[in-house]
């Protein structure tokens, strides 16, 4: 055998080692059990399973054992009902799942992170935008009930069968910004790293579409959340609300004129461009009844924006005769 063909061999030798330890690696076990405590009749996959009845196994796992990768075990078929994530380790017992599980996939995760177990904690992951970021959102409080799990921007939950369902998520790295309505609209909020039970008024069982978002996102938000704290938010008087020169009531009034003068235009809900109220550069003065709104320089809430919350503004400084749109932020 020449020089030149015996390296060749080597190479090709070592390539194909590399590569089946590889796939070893990253390969996830799961075994299912008929009966508790890993006993009875079992079915090993190293696959999805989007329909156990094909196997005769369906609604009949009592136990699990994952010998590797990350495991969504699921009441219905095609990955839909409660769903569990499961990693490595053994379940010689699934309280509330017990003969009910129709559907198993391999997340593919690769941390072996599974909320209330231990394993990787995502409050210490890395704020990234796009780039490995994972969002689950969860129908039940405290990371229960049914799930889906995102790696993409999502603009329409309705897409994926989660429409106004959502009540606690996980963010596995990343920051994402939940919104209402579709299209990132309506009330937004944005969330980092870990686990999140309590959504805040008006996203809870609400959230309508959801996209990965820069860290500054977050930051501005900060910024925003520690403004709303200012003491004069919290009891606000508003005695001329009830002279009769306007009959309006909205959530917030814009008036042509300083001082709460002139007929405002009143708002209960997002304005991206004021062009349609024809009041665009018109207002000069604010009341907030209610919430806290962004007033942007530009349409589509772009340019310089600054949020307020409830109280009169009679002058609006750099912002007067210049607001072209405002949302709702809370």
């Amino acid at each position: 055998m020449t020089g030149p063909f015996k390296h060749a061999l080597a190479c090709a030798a070592t390539l194909l080692l590399s590569l089946g330890t590889h796939a070893v690696a990253h390969a996830g076990d799961i075994t299912l059990f008929e009966d508790v405590d890993l006993r009875g009749r079992a079915v090993n996959l190293r696959e999805t399973t989007d329909d156990l009845s094909r196997m005769g196994f369906n609604d009949k796992v009592s136990s699990i054992l994952v010998r590797s990768g990350t495991w969504d075990v699921c009441t219905d078929a095609g990955f839909r009902g409660n769903c569990r994530t499961l990693g490595p380790g053994e379940y010689r017992s699934l309280p509330g799942m017990n003969d009910a599980i129709s559907s198993v996939r391999e997340s593919g995760r690769g941390d072996g992170y599974n909320p209330g177990r231990p394993g990787r904690d995502p409050d210490r992951g890395n704020g990234g935008y796009g780039r490995g970021s994972t969002l689950e959102v969860y129908s039940g409080a405290g990371q229960n009930g049914g799930s889906a799990r995102l790696n993409r921007d999502t603009d329409d939950f309705v897409s994926i069968g989660f429409n106004d369902r959502t009540t606690s998520i996980v963010i596995y790295n990343g920051y994402w910004q939940l919104c209402s309505d579709s299209n990132y609209n309506g009330m937004c909020r944005v969330f980092g790293p870990g686990r999140h039970d309590d959504l805040g008024r008006g996203l809870d069982g609400r959230v309508s579409s959801a996209r990965m978002v820069d860290e500054r996102e977050a930051r501005r938000q900060q910024q925003y959340e520690n403004q709303y704290q200012r003491p004069q938010y919290e009891q606000p008087q508003y005695p001329q609300y009830q002279q009769p020169q306007y009959q309006q009531r909205g959530a917030i009034l814009l008036f042509p004129d300083a001082g709460m003068r002139g007929e405002p235009l009143a708002l209960d809900r997002n304005a991206e461009d004021l062009v349609r109220y024809n009041f665009n550069d018109r207002a000069s003065s604010i009341v907030v009844n209610e919430g806290q709104w962004e007033v942007c320089s530009d349409s589509n809430f772009h340019g310089r924006c600054e949020v307020i919350g409830p109280g009169e503004y009679g002058r609006l400084n750099g912002l007067e005769n210049k607001i072209s749109s405002l949302r709702r932020v809370r």
